[in-house]
């Protein structure tokens, strides 16, 4: 990552990808789980804070109880984890941007 001042401004520039293993534990005996994985290939300075990031690659390993598509739909790929993802790399770039 570096930054470059173009006319005066600084421009931000930074691109990474990001690879996560996840498992979603279900119930309080913690003994079904669900596992997978996701990947974020394009993190870099074009995205602007709040747009959010695409996500590829998105996988649930098949030993993942029956029935918990909607739930991993709705908690892991489409918001939740998703959402916490994309907070933590918006964080991210703050403290960068403040940083230089």
């Amino acid at each position: 990552a570096s930054y470059a001042s173009v006319r005066g401004k600084k421009r931000y520039i930074y691109e990474f990808g990001l690879a996560i293993n996840w498992v979603l534990t279900l119930g309080d005996d913690h003994k079904s789980a669900c596992h997978g994985s996701m990947t974020f290939p394009d993190i870099d300075g074009t995205v602007d804070l709040g747009d959010g990031y695409d996500m590829v690659d998105y996988h649930v390993e098949g030993s993942s109880p029956a029935g918990t598509g909607p739930l991993l739909d709705r908690f892991v790929r489409d918001g939740g984890l998703r959402d916490s993802i994309h907070k933590s790399i918006d964080d991210w770039v703050r403290l960068f941007r403040a940083t230089y």
